[in-house]
């Protein structure tokens, strides 16, 4: 395994052993894949179905209706939940303090079951989604503004936890209007896209290939860097099979998807073998997806999923968040304790959205 701080060149030598896991042969549609912001990248001609690539072929759903909306509620609650465990211990060095349940505190000193900005931005995201019946993404900036300036979709009101690239981002909203779109410089590849990304995978959850499409969008309302655009994809990626049923062992397997290499060795699954000590839980979206792909990986319920991501320290509330997003939608909501629900704050209020983004998934 390699550690994914090294330099790029470093990595793709490396990573020349899972060119089988990129559908790409074209150095040049890679290399558009990768710095062509606004045109849609065509498949390599050897992979289609139709007039779409084999890889975007979405999972059937394997489970009753049901159980599909109990996934749903399970990943947007989950979000939730991680970010009111996490924010505890978020900005504190690894094992400086642990903990083993929803107890508040942290740097804002939050009431048990209070949450901070990953929750609030995953709640203008879902609202977007069920006023506009589709990603506007102009509606969807408007409310992230109202949140930062006015602490609406806030669990106390205010705006607090804010990151530097979303404020720029929202900055540059106000003075530009939608013709701004998320920084593309790489040192911006935060991870507050994937933080809130559950409701597109709730909405879009019978289409891999919609997943895919609009999980770009979503990232370039804020963030536009490589990174945290594939990272938003590739998450959906996993969310979509989740939501549809398959297993863990199933949707973590490494898939053909056209990744950039730091989450194409994500991909390959090589955060599996990684001890605790080689996972990092920093802000850059690099780390934490991993951070949230390897406690989920390692555990088999959505408590000690969230307890081992949360422990992780730093960004702790992040990486909780997103690992909430995949041990809810893998166990569901009824896998959820029962305890971190009743703490959680505007619970009945994020279910009815996760709901309500369900109801509204086209076929």
């Amino acid at each position: 395994m390699i550690d994914l701080h090294q330099c790029k060149k470093q990595l793709e030598a490396y990573a020349e052993r899972y060119q089988h896991l990129r559908p790409f042969v074209s150095r040049e549609l890679q290399q558009r894949m990768e710095y062509d912001y606004n045109t849609p990248v065509g498949p390599s001609p050897r992979a289609m179905i139709g007039n779409r690539p084999a890889w975007s072929a979405s999972y059937q759903q394997a489970v009753s209706d049901s159980q599909a909306l109990d996934k749903a509620k399970g990943a947007l609650i989950g979000l939730a939940v991680g970010d009111a465990v996490g924010t505890t211990l978020e900005f504190l060095p690894r094992d400086k303090k642990n903990i083993d349940d929803m107890v508040g505190g942290g740097p804002f000193n939050l009431a048990p079951g209070e949450w901070t900005d990953d929750t609030s931005m995953a709640l203008c995201l879902a609202e977007s989604y069920i006023e506009s019946g589709k990603l506007d993404i102009g509606l969807f900036r408007e409310k992230l503004v109202r949140w930062y300036r006015y602490g609406e979709n806030s669990s106390n009101g205010r705006c607090f936890d804010i990151g530097n690239t979303t404020r720029y981002a929202l900055e540059q909203y106000i003075q530009h209007g939608n013709s701004w779109f998320g920084n593309t410089s790489p040192d911006t590849a935060g991870n507050a896209a994937i933080i809130r990304h559950a409701p597109v995978a709730i909405l879009c959850r019978k289409s891999l290939h919609n997943t895919y499409l609009e999980s770009k969008r979503q990232s370039m309302a804020t963030h536009g860097a490589v990174e945290s655009i594939h990272s938003c994809q590739y998450l959906g990626f996993i969310l979509h099979y989740l939501l549809n049923g398959a297993s863990k062992e199933e949707a973590f397997a490494p898939h053909v998807m056209p990744l950039s290499v730091r989450l194409l060795l994500i991909n390959a699954g090589e955060y599996k073998d990684k001890t605790r000590d080689q996972i990092r839980s920093s802000g850059y979206v690099i780390d934490t997806l991993e951070a949230a792909m390897w406690a989920v990986w390692n555990t088999d319920n959505f408590r000690d999923a969230i307890l081992l991501a949360a422990n992780l320290g730093d960004d702790a509330d992040s990486v909780a968040a997103t690992a909430g997003q995949l041990a809810g939608a893998l166990y569901g909501y009824s896998g959820i304790p029962d305890e971190w629900l009743a703490k959680l704050a505007q619970r009945e209020r994020i279910s009815q959205l996760a709901e309500s983004l369900f109801e509204l998934s086209p076929n």
